[in-house]
């Protein structure tokens, strides 16, 4: 099996350093499909001086700074967006999210539930070496037991920081990755000279600034875990009491679009939800649920320029010294004379990337009862 991550074919998590304070949410538009969208040359929005980037309009090299501060507003706008539609743009584990044990059936706050579980990370294989012979640059094959290419992943040796491949290929028990190497510049030089590193100092080079190795992991949802519930008493007694404790429940749908669920009092064992018997004493008082939810398939290009143009609309500075980019930047800044009073009160903000983002939000956004009848009344 093939697949072609050349952008909208799958999700990639976000590259935040390890010591970023940047939010670390999984970007609907990760860094490498940004600069693709403003029409930059990748190499040199990277850090790195490639003769191809006179082919650009947009060439001048970035800034580490530069790009963490497109990354924070691209995190911020898509958290908003999100906010609105009460769903994820890009599936997302949510963990404990509590709501009272007597509602059940329940309304969960993200709506698109995909199933019910937790993100779980294991190696497939860690230190994996990089061929640099030719861009993009290969690693693999790989044997693997991985059968869903969704599920792999590729990070910077020794962390959680990710790396966006262009190609994923399974096939035989063997997974071989393929990443442009401009996308590979290890983290001990990601604050790139003025000038930009050297496309061409390549490993086995001591100077490279590109990674020799890379770890591989699979990340998927581990069912094990549905609901926790929490009583007040002590664990195996039926006397209620001033502690607290646990049981565990599984989550069965009951609407998916809007993430109602109920839980049912069972265990898990042998990958096998089994009912459990009647819970004595005081029954539970608090539900937490664990769950993935979001929406699934390709992103639409509507969805990337609300969130572009959002993003855009919240950066004090223009990105960088390029005139397309800072074109874009003053268009989603700037706000026309005379306003209507709904885009006076736009929960975004006043600037036309502001706007145009928020009635993309609304016009995507879903609606639960409870907000349909607070809307009915309003």
């Amino acid at each position: 099996m093939v697949v072609d991550q050349e952008w909208g074919e799958r999700r990639i998590m976000t590259v935040v350093p390890s010591q970023s304070s940047l939010i670390p949410i999984e970007l609907a538009v990760p860094l490498p499909r940004y600069a693709k969208l403003v029409g930059y040359a990748e190499c040199a929005f990277f850090g790195i001086s490639h003769p191809n980037n006179a082919q650009y309009a947009c060439r001048e090299i970035w800034t580490k700074s530069q790009r963490d501060m497109v990354e924070k507003y691209l995190a911020e706008a898509q958290l908003e967006i999100e906010q609105v539609i009460e769903a994820p743009v890009v599936p997302r584990w949510i963990e404990a999210e509590e709501h009272p044990a007597i509602q059940n059936p329940v309304s969960l706050d993200w709506s698109k539930f995909i199933v019910a579980g937790f993100k779980t990370t294991d190696d497939i294989s860690l230190g994996e070496s990089v061929d640099h012979t030719s861009d993009p640059a290969v690693i693999g094959p790989v044997a693997t037991t991985v059968t869903d290419e969704n599920e792999i992943h590729v990070f910077h040796p020794g962390s959680d920081v990710e790396i966006h491949p262009s190609k994923i290929t399974l096939s035989g028990g063997n997974v071989t990755i393929e990443i442009p190497r401009c996308r590979l510049v290890s983290e001990a030089y990601a604050d790139n000279p003025v000038n930009g590193w050297d496309y061409y100092n390549i490993p086995p080079s001591m100077t490279s600034p590109f990674l020799v190795e890379v770890d591989i992991k699979r990340v998927y949802n581990d069912p094990s875990t549905n609901v926790i519930l929490k009583h007040p008493g002590t664990a195996g007694s039926c006397t209620c009491g001033c502690s607290e404790t646990e049981t565990t429940g599984c989550i069965i749908i009951k609407d998916s679009e809007i993430s109602s669920v109920y839980y049912r009092h069972a265990v898990y064992s042998n990958n096998v939800w089994t009912k459990s018997s009647t819970i004595c004493g005081c029954g539970a008082i608090r539900a937490l649920y664990y769950y993935k939810a979001g929406f699934q398939g390709l992103l639409s290009y509507q969805l990337e320029d609300a969130i572009m143009r959002l993003a855009h609309s919240k950066m004090p500075n223009e990105p960088c010294g390029c005139d397309v980019i800072t074109q874009l930047w003053r268009r989603d800044r700037d706000h026309p004379e005379y306003m209507t009073r709904e885009r006076m009160n736009c929960a975004f903000g006043l600037n036309n990337g502001a706007w145009i983002a928020f009635q993309f939000a609304m016009a995507n956004k879903i609606w639960k009862m409870s907000n349909f009848m607070g809307r009915q009344n309003g």
